[in-house]
């Protein structure tokens, strides 16, 4: 059944914004530029230009066909409106189900991971423990909550959230420049190559430096600190005039967060103490808690501090909140495609959100909770699926611009078929670069489920 929601008032483009940023900034900032810094050293910058060039090239080619489609879970059933095939669709709405989900759970273990350097309990070793497991669930029980009563509470409480999200990263990156400048602790000689070279083993060549620059995209959590962006496009008939919101929102939350990334990074970079990198960026050690930790070694007063761990329990929760919503509109939309059961399909007409899809959501993130051990091993994961399900992007603008040339499209990006080629290439190399087990483990779970999938539909067709 279908509900008329012309009379519900729907946010606008500063809300649009505000749920990309909040997905774009969330444990990413916490932790990207230490793992960054660890593997690269300065040529980190190079590795945050390349993800938000990405980003910034899959949004747009999102945004032609997102604001062609201003459906329900739209970037789930991308490939089952452009080629108009369930089967197809599945696979890329599998890979956007597992991405998100598992996105929830992971956020939650970043806000206890990063703690645990105040309350060791929550951590034992690099793994949280069963004590940091249970407050992780409290927290997914939290995501549940805010996205109960639709929408509305979501915005209201996300849009009061980004502000804070955005005011404390910024606020970080100054203080440590202008600290540690202050005191003659930051450091220009901390951005020459020597620590590259050292950390990397790697010769002194462009080809030697692009190739490790372009692995950390993966392996820092570059890019999955930039996926956010894709979430505006979820969200669809939810928002007002999603044909000029979408594409805006989607352009302006990339530069901006690339903005605060590179504040940060820079900042991080700056100020790390000469005898931590002396041996080359790969030894500067263990940090459960690294901006935070950072702070404390160039003796930043503990009222500084304690601000940034508390934004370590809501810049992380605010993303886990709009991932919960996107994936319950997930599941609804591949319900109303008949790629899951009718079941997810009954949406309540007070509060415009299916409530068993959210109350699927929830209990699958607790079920994942005591498998995500810690947020470097969930996020390399996590990472795969969402690769995989921007392979999407590309395939269905070239297929569309084929099959329905001459139908409106509010946005329209330039040079989107050449582009869509290049992003497709770029996508399967980078999915390369992630570990090993991350690529089995997302193979066997897509086959699996896609195997499940077509027994259940095809049985009686069969034989």
């Amino acid at each position: 059944m279908s509900y008329d929601t012309d009379n519900i008032k729907k946010p606008g483009l500063f809300t649009a914004i505000a749920i990309g940023v909040g997905c774009i900034v969330g444990s990413g900032w916490l932790f990207a530029s230490y793992n960054a810094a660890r593997l690269v050293g300065p040529m980190s910058f190079v590795s945050w230009i390349m993800g938000a060039l990405l980003a910034l090239t899959l949004a747009l080619l999102l945004a032609e066909t997102a604001s062609m489609f201003t459906d329900r879970g739209f970037f789930a059933r991308i490939l089952t409106f452009s080629h108009k095939n369930n089967d197809y669709g599945f696979l890329i709405a599998v890979a956007n189900l597992f991405g998100l989900i598992l996105v929830i759970p992971s956020e939650a273990s970043a806000t206890i991971q990063y703690l645990s350097h105040v309350y060791p309990l929550l951590m034992t070793g690099k793994d949280l423990s069963l004590t940091g497991e249970l407050w992780v669930c409290l927290l997914v029980l939290l995501y549940g909550a805010i996205n109960f009563w639709g929408m509305r509470l979501l915005s209201q409480c996300n849009n009061v959230i980004t502000l804070f999200k955005i005011i404390v990263p910024i606020s970080t990156g100054f203080l440590l420049i202008i600290y540690a400048g202050w005191d003659g602790h930051f450091s220009l000689s901390n951005f020459t190559l020597g620590g590259f070279y050292t950390a990397t083993g790697v010769q002194e060549t462009a080809t030697g430096m692009m190739g490790p620059a372009v692995s950390a995209v993966v392996q820092a959590g570059i890019f999955y600190s930039f996926y956010g962006f894709a979430m505006i496009a979820i969200f669809g008939t939810e928002l007002d005039k999603p044909q000029k919101t979408i594409p805006l929102a989607l352009i302006s939350c990339v530069f901006l967060c690339l903005g605060v990334y590179l504040l940060l990074q820079f900042a991080f970079i700056g100020a790390m103490p000469a005898n931590l990198i002396a041996g080359g960026w790969s030894h500067i050690g263990l940090f459960t808690s690294p901006l935070a930790q950072l702070l404390g070694l160039i003796g930043v007063n503990l009222g500084v501090v304690t601000v940034l761990y508390i934004d370590s329990a809501v810049s992380p929760s605010g993303t886990g909140a709009i991932y919960m919503a996107s994936s319950a509109r997930m599941i609804t939309g591949m319900s109303q495609d008949g790629q899951l059961p009718s079941f997810f399909n009954k949406i309540s007409e007070r509060f415009n959100l299916s409530r068993r899809s959210l109350t699927a959501v929830f209990a699958i993130s607790i079920f994942i909770v005591f498998f995500a051990k810690n947020w470097q091993n969930i996020m390399i994961i996590v990472t795969v699926f969402q690769l995989l399900a921007c392979v999407a992007i590309p395939v269905a603008l070239v297929k569309l611009r084929k099959s329905e040339p001459d139908r409106a499209r509010p946005f329209k990006m330039p040079g989107g078929t050449v582009l869509s080629y290049m992003i497709f290439l770029v996508l399967a190399y980078l999915t390369i670069q992630a570990h090993e087990k991350a690529n089995v483990f997302s193979l066997i779970a897509m086959v699996g489920l896609f195997v499940i999938y077509a027994v259940s539909k095809y049985k009686g067709e069969v034989g």
